[in-house]
């Protein structure tokens, strides 16, 4: 569109510039520990050069989508304000001033326009109709902000395309920033991004034939549910909701506001956006649905679709881990958009979803939620083949088809009537299909021992069977098995730490 002519004295003085607008109505998604390390940190490397020896590493807070770092990086920037004698400039290419398509080939004009209304001296003029048309050279930016101490804070950095490859507006970007906010003393960058793709790739960017190293912090998770509970006021939150909504306090919040509304907080639209993207690209096939449910299991980053990275927590050493508040609707789009993947695939990420769907709403004290986690990561196993050699030692070699409750058949009672395991065994039948991983619930709450019970076929139809006490707590419990007549080639008493105060589990 035709942009409209830009003055610099349409802006206040650097130094006038004021700090970020921040929400007083939320609770607080950082604590005051974590605050003042990072803005402690921040101010380190503000007060260092940047030199051939030395490559002054700029900071980025990671994320996931909605995952609170907007807040996160007001709160910095706020803080930083109060504190050192400087220039500091918060802009965002996320919320109402989000980068529209026709400015992601040019994302320098982009963030130079953003400064320019973040130092608007009409504090009542909105993006929209103000600023998203004005014509903001980088010469004009560069000769406002003169030799003032600056420190930049851009948010979604992740939200500019063009870094996703190198070309020459990415490259025009990194340098600007470099140039102006990191190559001299008193002059900072610090940005945020839901992906660490990006964080990498700008370094690259920046400097040709070098590296220059990040300061990469994740914002912190939930660690103590009691104290969750005071902070959010949601006397009903538990392990099992904290651990579906990925421990990230940012969600906690928009769930208990969609409770409280009883209406939908969170458009996801982004994740819809995301499938489309990987099966545009060719990106969704069994092998990498595999990859994916593997990752549940290991945390391994490099196979799985990067369109889906934005949905996870980077956890250390670049890992990634599930948020089943948004796997649940991943899995969903990727079974309903992918109609061509295999059949034991697409039961197996519809059981997951349901079983994330209970985590979220299992009680306390009824150790559901502890089941449901472990049965995804059963799941995750076979169909990925990361079997281990303890819970569930498979053959590497075999493909193995899956079912829940499906091959098991009663004429005499109802199933979730039976109490005695040699019963509930002899109920169940062939599979149609070899190998074959059959995976049982009993449902009756007094059925003795075990949790869940799996049968494992062969190609040739051979049985193995392996059943699972699942427990909270160090307690063993006492049982009588000598009655037992089935043979079962492995029991495991699985414990998991308890869920009333700490989220470890």
């Amino acid at each position: 569109p035709p942009l409209r002519p830009f003055n610099v004295e349409e802006l206040l003085p650097p130094m006038e510039v004021p700090p970020p607008m921040v929400s007083g109505s939320e609770p607080e998604f950082v604590d005051e520990e974590w605050l003042s390390k990072r803005v402690e940190d921040i101010l380190s490397l503000y007060r260092t050069s940047d030199t051939m020896a030395f490559r002054l590493p700029p900071t980025a807070f990671v994320r996931c989508s909605r995952g609170g770092k907007t807040r996160a990086l007001k709160e910095i920037a706020k803080r930083l304000k109060s504190i050192v004698h400087a220039s500091v400039i918060f802009v965002s290419f996320s919320e109402s001033s989000n980068i529209k398509s026709w400015e992601q080939v040019d994302p320098l004009g982009a963030l130079c326009r953003r400064i320019a209304f973040a130092a608007c001296r009409k504090r009542n003029a909105t993006y929209d109709s103000d600023f998203a048309k004005a014509d903001v050279k980088p010469e004009q930016i560069i000769e406002w902000l003169g030799r003032d101490p600056r420190i930049l804070l851009v948010d979604e950095m992740n939200n500019c395309n063009s870094l996703l490859e190198k070309s020459i507006p990415s490259i025009d970007l990194a340098e600007f920033l470099k140039d102006n906010f990191l190559s001299k003393e008193d002059q900072y960058l610090v940005f945020s991004s839901h992906i660490v793709s990006t964080v990498g790739q700008l370094s690259s960017y920046m400097d040709s034939g070098s590296s220059r190293p990040i300061a990469i912090h994740e914002l912190p998770l939930i660690r103590n549910v009691t104290n969750a509970i005071k902070i959010f006021r949601w006397p009903e939150l538990n392990a099992g909701k904290a651990l579906f909504y990925g421990l990230v306090p940012a969600l906690i919040h928009i769930a208990r506001l969609e409770e409280l509304r009883k209406r939908q907080q969170i458009s996801f639209h982004k994740v819809e956006e995301a499938i489309d993207v990987c099966v545009k690209d060719g990106l969704v096939t069994d092998k990498s649905v595999r990859y994916l449910l593997a990752n549940f299991v290991d945390g391994e980053k490099r196979k799985v679709m990067k369109p889906l990275h934005q949905f996870m927590n980077t956890a250390e050493e670049e890992k990634l881990r599930w948020i089943p508040f948004y796997m649940t609707k991943v899995l969903d789009n990727l079974e309903f958009s992918a109609p061509s993947l295999d059949e034991s695939l697409r039961v197996a990420l519809r059981k997951i979803v349901e079983l994330f769907n209970e985590l979220s709403t299992a009680e306390e004290s009824s150790g559901k939620a502890w089941e449901r986690l472990f049965l995804v990561v059963v799941i995750s196993r076979v169909v990925s083949g990361k079997f281990d050699e303890v819970i569930l030692p498979l053959d590497l070699s075999m493909d193995y088809f899956i079912s829940f409750n499906q091959f098991i058949h009663s004429d005499k009672k109802p199933l979730e009537s039976i109490v005695d395991i040699d019963e509930f065994v002899g109920c169940f039948t062939e599979p149609d299909r070899y190998p074959h991983v059959a995976i049982y619930q009993p449902t009756n709450a007094s059925f003795p021992l075990f949790d869940l019970i799996i049968a494992v076929y062969g190609k040739t139809g051979s049985r193995k069977l392996y059943a699972y006490q699942l427990k909270e707590g160090k307690e063993i419990p006492k049982h009588n098995t000598s009655l037992v007549m089935t043979e079962f080639e492995v029991c495991v008493l699985v414990r998991g730490q308890p869920s009333q105060g700490e989220t470890r589990s």
